[in-house]
This record gives C-alpha cells, structure tokens and sequence, in this order.
C-alpha cells in the first residue's frame, strides 16, 4: 500500500526523481492538553512532526431565555395600557416589540434630543393660551423606547417647562423612517394611561415631518 501523504517516486525512463506529488490526507489533532491555536503532534509512523493545524476557538454564547406566557401577557398589558411609554425591560426581545433605547452614544443621544425639540415646536406652534402661544422648553428626559417599523418607533417621555411653571411631562411618539425622514405622530400633556385615550394620539394631523 502507497504511503499517503508527500512521496517520492523515480522516473520509469531516466531514473531521475519526480516532482514532489502532494496527496491529501487526513490530520488527526492531537490529544494533549496543548492551548487551543497552532498545534504539533508526532506522526505514529515515522515520528516526524506533523503539519501545523490551526484551530479556531468557538464562543458559545447561551441563547436568550425564553419568555414565559407570563411575561408575554405582562408585557402587552403594559404596551396597551400605556401605548409604548412603559414596557417591561424585555420588551426588545420580542419579535415586534417595544424596549428601552440604550442612549450609548454621542449619536444616540443627539437624535433623541433632536426628536424632542421637533415635538415640542409642534406642540407649542398647535397650542394657545390666553390668545397668546405657548412656548416650552425641554427640561428633562425621562425614558426612551424604542421598536421596529419600517425604520425606528421612538416613544419619548421627557419633561418640559414655560416660563416658570412647574414642569409638565410629555409623551412623544416619533417614527424615524429607514430612509432618515423624522415623523412626529404627536407629542401631548398627561400621564401614560391617558395617551391612548388622546385625541392627539389617534391622529397624525398637523404632524410634522422632517430630515434627520
């Protein structure tokens, strides 16, 4: 039986030596307790060193716990009662759903932050008091949540003052198209429960668009 593996063989005709013929064999790694990476072992046969295997490490990473019915129902409770201001923190988990948005980055925090000045000029250009317009500035963030339609749907809770009455909290709900346009759906006073029931949050007239 032919050696498998590099051989050599002679010429029928001259006697010469032939080109090095290279056959493809299979490398058994060996068993030792050497570090994942580069290897060498010693060949059973001749106790030659082996060709050099290298081997790749691979993380397994445990996949993510799976939700319980429980959870499930809670967080649609949550995402109905409050129409996407509170959800629980799993929420990004679900196919469809809502979580928070992580503020991670100097990019992050400037589309928030540009989200909530659109908003508010909205509000402050749709809304009159005393015949004379109103005119709040944002004073504080709160939260910030987030889901996948067609590009991002933000639900932004932030808080805002005029002049120097107290500040009022809003609720901001955006849509950031995949194509970088900013949607505002609305943007209105109150408390989470009563978003739904807004007739604000049932329309998008008067909503404004723009370029991010």
């Amino acid at each position: 039986m032919a050696h498998v593996g590099p051989r050599r063989g002679s010429d029928d005709v001259d006697g010469k030596q032939k080109k090095t013929v290279k056959e493809t064999s299979t490398v058994h790694r060996p068993t030792s307790k050497a570090s994942v990476g580069a290897k060498r072992g010693r060949d059973d046969g001749d106790g030659k060193p082996k060709k050099t295997v290298k081997e790749t490490s691979t993380v397994h990473r445990p996949p993510d716990e799976k939700l319980t019915n429980e959870q499930i129902h809670e967080y649609y409770r949550q995402f109905f009662r409050s129409q996407g201001f509170i959800v629980p923190d799993y929420g990004g988990r679900m196919c469809g759903g809502v979580g928070p948005y992580s503020m991670t980055d100097k990019y992050r925090q400037k589309l928030v932050k540009d989200m909530i000045q659109k908003s508010l000029r909205i509000y402050n250009r749709k809304n009159v008091v005393s015949m004379m317009k109103v005119n709040f500035e944002f004073d504080k963030l709160v939260s910030v949540n987030a889901g996948a339609v067609a590009g991002l749907m933000f639900y932004i809770t932030f808080n805002a003052r005029s002049g120097d009455d107290a500040p009022q909290t809003f609720y901001s709900k955006v849509w950031k198209t995949f194509n970088g346009y900013i949607k505002v759906q609305f943007c209105v006073i109150g408390n989470a429960q009563e978003v739904g029931t807004s007739q604000d949050a049932g329309t998008s007239q008067d909503a404004g668009t723009f370029q991010a």
